[in-house]
């Protein structure tokens, strides 16, 4: 199902027009400003709101790593607010909240506070009340137990800043787009948590390292990738699986066995491999043209959906 959100996000603003830009083109994102506060508008999809929300917000960090989700925008509306909304007098409104005008049996929502001498209303709520009428804005927002539940998982999710890279072997990218639109599109909540429990993968800036590749592509230019950081970084790729692997070019965890990738080994069968042989550290067959040697990489943490 399809959600809107509307975030109060930091660290990108519609000044800079490179986020503008890429947020729109890449996902059909609006920022802008109401009230001094930093909005991001974007719709997420899920099985759940919580689940839309995480998908959405990872989607516009990968696009715009700078950018910070804060919380969920409650959208808090007035008679004035809900009168322009609809199209209806603002007197329509009145009748409909003091219940002489009903849509059905059921009440209008009960307003969520007072700003000044006013009442405001939840739009979300106003919103499904309205579909009984058919005046509702066609969109599906969170319930307001959902929005506790995304504004939870964000500050848990707030300090996961991901760095997306990838192997310079030319002509897999297609491959690599598909699998961080499953990842976008199914495996966010599951991937955040895995990354909580995980604290050796992130860079100087505290963004933790993502490489990404196609399953087809070479394994040795991956491996040459991986290794080219001073930290535990994690591959994810989609075989028969999506899979988000933490590989380590650390010492080995204990006594373990050096298996040879050999040369022409795509990372598929090189996670082959290291499903034959979990405790391994994997090296590559040496290359003539290779300078210097790859160190051995060994599996730590592996998630699987």
């Amino acid at each position: 199902m399809d959600y809107d959100f509307t975030f109060v996000v930091s660290g990108a603003d519609v000044d800079d027009q490179a986020a503008v830009d890429a947020l729109l083109e890449r996902c059909d994102a609006l920022l802008a400003r109401a009230g001094g506060v930093d909005l991001l508008s974007i719709t997420g999809s899920g099985g759940s709101a919580v689940e839309a929300a995480l998908t959405a917000v990872s989607a516009a960090r990968a696009v715009v790593p700078h950018l910070r989700v804060r919380r969920l925008d409650r959208d808090l509306v007035g008679v004035h607010e809900i009168a322009e909304r609809t199209g209806r007098t603002r007197q329509n409104v009145s009748q409909w909240i003091t219940g002489d005008r009903r849509a059905g049996s059921e009440p209008f929502p009960a307003p969520e506070g007072t700003v000044g001498r006013s009442r405001a209303w939840l739009w979300s709520e106003v919103n499904a009340w309205l579909a009984a009428r058919g005046l509702d804005d066609g969109a599906v927002y969170p319930t307001r137990a959902e929005m506790a539940e995304i504004d939870v998982a964000l500050a848990g999710a707030v300090s996961f800043t991901l760095s997306f890279t990838a192997a310079e072997t030319p002509g897999y990218q297609a491959g690599r787009d598909r699998v961080l639109a499953e990842l976008h599109g199914k495996h966010v909540p599951g991937f955040l948590e895995y990354l909580a429990r995980y604290a050796h993968t992130t860079d100087a800036q505290g963004a933790h390292v993502v490489v990404v590749a196609d399953p087809d592509e070479p394994a040795r230019g991956v491996m040459e990738r991986v290794s080219s950081f001073g930290h535990d970084v994690i591959l994810v790729t989609a075989t028969d699986q999506f899979t988000a692997t933490v590989l380590s070019t650390r010492a080995p965890l204990g006594p373990a066995e050096t298996v040879i990738v050999p040369r022409g080994s795509t990372v598929g069968d090189w996670l082959r491999l290291v499903q034959e042989h979990p405790q391994a550290a994997f090296a590559l067959e040496p290359s003539e043209t290779t300078e210097e040697d790859v160190p051995p990489i060994q599996r730590r943490l592996a998630i699987a959906a």
